[in-house]
């Protein structure tokens, strides 16, 4: 976008499209498939991994159990089953606030990470079905890229509290258990475009100043 002019129609959805691209959640089922398919990758990997990336993968493991860890136990002991929840809270314990979560997120994001668990954890129930001679299970496991759901979650983490709120629900089934982040503020994750762009217009019938 640098240098061109950027028109945006139907502006009045501007703020709300905004909000929901960097509104992000993340469930126990997620974070007890996750933990499963990175410590599978883990295992294989472990001696062919360089010493910082398995640091880094570590650090991300560690981070899924202190995030598992809160919602188990506010799924054992919450009264009101939901509410809102610190980043401080989240990362309480394990030992995962020593953790340099922007040094975390550019490595998953220039190492492909979760592109390289998915592909092999894919690649090993393929492999186990044809073992077993029964057709491949397409399972959730296998097919919802979880750790994209994470690695967004963990992004989030790196936001100001200014911007934006983490909410926890604690249902008795795990799918249902789950934190959510909502963007607040719009305004940061706007800025980008407004810099690069040469002029922005904003293009709607029922505007009104924002």
């Amino acid at each position: 976008m640098k240098g061109h002019i950027v028109i945006i129609d139907e502006a009045h959805n501007l703020m709300d499209a905004i909000l929901g691209m960097h509104t992000v959640e993340i469930s126990l089922a997620q974070l007890e498939i996750a933990r499963q398919q990175l410590m599978t990758y883990l295992q294989k990997f472990r001696n062919r991994l360089k010493g910082t990336n398995r640091v880094y993968v570590t650090q991300v493991v560690r981070l899924v159990d202190a995030l598992k860890a809160f919602l188990d136990e506010k799924r054992r002991t919450a009264t009101p089953k939901s509410g809102p929840v610190s980043q401080g809270e989240l990362l309480l314990g394990r030992g995962v606030d020593q953790i340099n979560l922007y040094k975390l997120v550019a490595y998953l994001q220039e190492s492909k990470l979760a592109r390289k668990v998915q592909g092999y954890n894919q690649s090993a129930v393929e492999q186990e079905a044809t073992k077993q001679q029964v057709p491949s299970p397409g399972t959730r496991e296998a097919s919802v890229p979880v750790l994209n759901h994470l690695q967004s979650f963990f992004l989030a983490l790196t936001n100001p509290a200014a911007e934006g709120r983490f909410f926890f629900t604690a249902e008795k089934g795990s799918e249902q258990t789950k934190i959510k982040y909502l963007l607040l503020d719009p305004s940061e994750q706007f800025k980008e475009v407004v810099e690069s762009a040469r002029s922005i217009i904003l293009a709607g019938g029922t505007m009104s100043p924002v």
